[in-house]
């Protein structure tokens, strides 16, 4: 007969056999089961879990918060104009009550110091605060309130690294991080000193007592957290230490374990740390409600001068634009603007010798002269009321010349002869105006200086005199150049205006003429290639002949090569002109 021990174990191992045939093997066919409607079965529970949980212990909040924040950052980054718009309808009212509560919070403590500061208990205060050699906010709060937690700690246990800190007001991250090796050091030397007799375990720190000030320890099984406390610390702070801890190892646990000196992931637990910052305030203070006069005449002050200081810019403001109106003067440009006050300014401009007086615009604008330091500038300015009133000028000295205008081109006509009309394009070239850009002279006739004598003669011997100023004229160019520079440019507007003057004579002799442009180089290169820049640059300089308007078929382009001279200068490297008359007949 089989003893009992056996049919027992004959019967567990057939339970065994039917739980794993209905079940599966390590039950496997329930798990299955739970994974494929776990998504539904969370879903109709999930809301009245939460809120079971959340009236058990109020852990919902802390998990949940920073999440919350999380999502909160990350849409503001990548959508931040839909944030706005979401936000705009009560931002408005959220300014308004954070104002309204940072003044009364403002004026509450400013009395509070004022109070404290200036009357025998505040400097009885700083005087023992000194003896005892803490800081004045700390033995004002000993004094103030029966008791006040300043900060507290996250520690990890093996490692005494901080984890986390949430301070009271705004304290230095590297004063935790000295508390924390402090307590870590001091742990393991009681730890090492004194052990108990049965386990063997480690003796653990409660507090740490000065006369003034209190750490309060809790410790966890993987980290510690540390409350440092102000006055009597009451029981209830020491149970909300335990709560804090156990929340966060069982939040927390599998980081804690896993620590490998990066505290990151701890950054989430400010909301569970930030409920240990509990404080009570001496009845004395706290049913005393005074009127915080001092406050208010602070206030009164800042809003004073807040209202001078807005006034004052609102003006500065103001004559800064009106003085800006100035550059919108014909031939004025402001350079610079300085006012340091009202009274004290400093303009800086650039004003063409026919603008408008400074101190006449000053004062047609109802602005004190005296007021300026003015630092003025001459210039020559294009602006068209400027030109205006250089013609009228210029126009005095030439009688037998017309200044007409067209859509801002100067169109002269008349009758000069070539000393006088040499005069005249000097000083409109002088006065900014060139041919081609806003000046037109192809109206302007050439007249003799002596009417009475042989016509023909005299109009041969201004022809002659013309080509030789033409021969005369030559483009300077350096090593290896070939471009036309706005110095070039200038000259060949005056041999545009030499031909101007020259054909109209050619006409009246009968004669025909052609224009030699000839290009040269020195020998600093080889053969074929100095020809090819000197013509290159005798091209160049008829191009910007024939866009000033000559015709390009009375145009003769050269190209001479190198000219062997011992002293190589720029008068190698030129372009040549030179008129060739022939007669019609």
């Amino acid at each position: 007969m089989p003893s009992d021990a056996a049919k027992e174990a004959e019967s567990a191992q057939q339970l065994e056999q039917v739980r794993t045939l209905l079940l599966g093997k390590d039950n496997s066919r329930i798990t299955d089961s739970l994974r494929k409607d776990a998504r539904k079965i969370v879903a109709e529970v999930i809301t009245e879990a939460l809120h079971d949980r959340q009236q058990k212990d109020n852990s919902v909040d802390k998990v949940l918060q920073p999440f919350v924040e999380d999502s909160v950052q990350t849409s503001v980054a990548h959508n931040r104009e839909q944030m706005v718009t979401s936000l705009y309808p009560i931002v408005g009212s959220l300014v308004r009550k954070s104002v309204a509560a940072f003044l009364s919070d403002f004026m509450e403590k400013t009395n509070q110091l004022i109070e404290n500061s200036f009357t025998i208990k505040g400097l009885t205060w700083r005087f023992k605060a000194r003896q005892t050699g803490v800081s004045y906010a700390q033995y004002a709060a000993s004094q103030t309130f029966v008791y006040r937690v300043e900060h507290v700690f996250l520690i990890h246990r093996e490692t005494g690294l901080l984890l986390n800190t949430v301070p009271l007001g705004s304290e230095n991250k590297s004063d935790a991080d000295i508390v924390s090796a402090m307590l870590t050091a001091i742990n393991d030397f009681v730890g090492d000193s004194f052990l108990t007799s049965d386990d063997q375990l480690k003796e653990q720190l409660q507090s740490v007592s000065t006369e003034n000030f209190n750490l309060l320890i809790k410790p966890g099984p993987s980290a510690l957290v540390v409350a440092a406390v102000t006055g009597n610390p009451p029981q209830s702070i020491s149970d909300q230490l335990q709560l804090t801890v156990e929340n966060i190892h069982s939040l927390y646990l599998e980081d804690l374990n896993n620590f490998n000196g990066d505290n990151q992931q701890f950054g989430k637990t400010d909301g569970l740390l930030r409920d240990c910052l509990l404080s009570e305030q001496k009845e004395a203070l706290t049913s005393k409600q005074k009127t915080p006069w001092f406050a208010w005449a602070i206030v009164l002050l800042i809003l004073l001068y807040s209202g001078y200081k807005g006034v004052n810019w609102l003006k500065t403001s103001q004559l800064h634009d009106k003085i800006m109106q100035l550059d919108s003067q014909p031939g004025v440009i402001i350079k610079q603007l300085e006012i340091d006050n009202l009274k004290a300014i400093t303009l800086d401009v650039l004003r063409d010798p026919n603008a408008i007086e400074l101190t006449d615009w000053l004062n047609s604008n109802a602005l004190n002269a005296a007021h300026f330091t003015i630092i003025e500038r001459k210039y020559y300015s294009l602006d068209i009321p400027i030109l205006h009133q250089r013609i009228e000028r210029i126009n005095n000295t030439y009688p037998g010349v017309n200044f007409t205008w067209q859509n801002n081109l100067l169109v002269l006509s008349g009758t000069l002869n070539l000393t006088k009309t040499e005069q005249l394009l000097n000083t409109l070239g002088l006065a900014g105006f060139t041919v081609g850009n806003n000046l037109n002279t192809a109206q302007l006739q050439l007249a003799t200086s002596q009417p009475n004598a042989d016509t023909q003669q005299v109009k041969q011997q201004l022809a002659n005199e013309i080509i030789g100023r033409i021969a005369a004229l030559q483009l300077n160019f350096p090593v290896a150049v070939e471009t036309i520079t706005p110095e070039m440019q200038l000259t060949l507007k005056r041999l545009y205006q030499y031909i101007q003057q020259l054909e109209p004579l050619a006409q009246t002799l009968n004669l025909n003429f052609g224009l030699l442009v000839l290009g040269s180089s020195d020998n600093t290169g080889n053969n074929s290639t100095n020809l090819t820049i000197s013509l290159q640059r005798a091209n160049n300089a008829a191009d910007v002949l024939q866009q000033l308007g000559i015709d390009k078929t009375k145009m003769f382009v050269l190209g001479l090569g190198q000219i062997d001279i011992n002293d190589i200068t720029n008068s190698a490297r030129t372009v040549m002109f030179n008129v060739i008359l022939t007669n019609n007949d």
